[in-house]
């Protein structure tokens, strides 16, 4: 045993490096900032990449081999754990929660003296009811409760902290998402111009970005009218492919890529369905200085976007009007006080300093 030290085992069961969608984008940068050298990122991954203090499991389907998974999970991380006095077991809350709390249950069994912390990217709850049947959403409320009294649990949003004290009766940690900023990189594509094209990032496999993906396509006749040879920019996972040569689907692309799309479109449109947690690609948009065009729905859950001049929050009915405005329209320079607030490494670095005073 180290003594005198601390250690960090992070899990997630699904890919967190390289990441492909903003929830591995949370994970990998919650664990790659963690402000202590002691730290392991354990995922369930079929990638074969490797990285230093990153175990990949190999991702095995069906109920029987995500139980396999997490089983596996839970030896790899008491064969880290176990050699620190101190031990800090973080999971990443993007799974369902009744794996989550599988998961607890072994470890505890596995080993003793583990501190959890249940990194909630969202209300799980939230999700399930929107998603799911009566049944899931039930256990998925009572199985969310049990893990917010046994474990540390963080809350994404202000409105995410007052539902588990109110629900679940007790106390949680603010922590929100942001934005690790990193340098943009040219994407070689020559059909790929400046302000030529409108942009939306986000894999089709997951629902709410589905159907933001499908009023994309309807209302695209109404941009046309307005920009009749601007090009629309997919990017994600499992977007199907369109004949249309205006549209180009990018599939899963590297984070600076994306990051130049979002600096160099003309506008970034997402008319974002009802649903629960703060939309990462939204965050990021508007962080980089994009032009952002969305619903109502898209910005629940980010603050100090009244005075944003580089957003506008949109509707089917005024989408026509409100994209004549935008047509001669500059950049805008991005706020200084929403880039300090939603500046990760700094709530990352607040975080570890909560958790390590309890």
């Amino acid at each position: 045993m180290q003594i005198n030290s601390t250690g960090y085992s992070f899990i997630s069961m699904y890919q967190s490096y390289p990441s492909y969608h903003g929830a591995s984008d949370i994970s990998y940068n919650l664990f790659n900032q963690w402000p202590n050298k002691n730290k392991l990122l354990i995922q369930i991954t079929k990638s074969k990449l490797k990285k230093r203090k990153i175990i990949n499991i190999k991702k095995k389907d069906g109920l029987t081999g995500i139980l396999i998974n997490i089983f596996l999970s839970s030896f790899k991380i008491k064969k880290f754990l176990k050699t620190y006095e101190k031990r800090y077991l973080i999971i990443e809350g993007a799974s369902w929660v009744g794996f989550s709390l599988v998961l607890i249950i072994l470890v505890k069994i596995l080993l003793k003296n583990v501190i959890i912390i249940y990194h909630a990217h969202n209300l799980e709850y939230e999700v399930r009811k929107l998603k799911n049947n009566f049944i899931i959403a039930f256990l998925t409320f009572y199985f969310e409760k049990f893990i917010y009294k046994k474990c540390i649990g963080t809350s994404v949003s202000n409105k995410d902290k007052k539902f588990v004290l109110n629900n679940y009766n007790t106390k949680s940690i603010l922590f929100e998402n942001g934005v690790t900023e990193i340098k943009e990189e040219k994407i070689n594509n020559k059909k790929i111009k400046k302000n030529k094209f409108f942009l939306f990032c986000g894999s089709y496999t997951y629902w709410p970005n589905k159907l933001a993906i499908n009023k994309i396509i309807k209302n695209k006749k109404i941009i046309k009218k307005i920009f009749p040879s601007i090009k629309l920019i997919l990017t994600g996972e499992g977007i199907p492919k369109y004949k249309n040569k205006n549209i180009l689907n990018l599939g899963i692309i590297k984070k600076s890529n994306l990051v130049w799309l979002i600096k160099n479109c003309l506008f970034f449109y997402a008319p974002m369905p009802k649903a629960p947690g703060t939309k990462i690609k939204i965050l990021e948009a508007l962080y980089y200085g994009a032009l952002t065009v969305c619903s109502k729905n898209a910005v629940v859950g980010i603050k100090n976007t009244k005075h944003l001049k580089s957003l506008i929050i949109t509707s089917e009915n005024k989408l026509f009007n409100d994209l004549l405005k935008i047509k001669n329209k500059k950049k805008i320079k991005v706020s200084r006080k929403f880039k300090e607030s939603y500046n990760f490494k700094n709530k990352i670095k607040i975080l570890y300093e909560k958790i390590n005073k309890l």
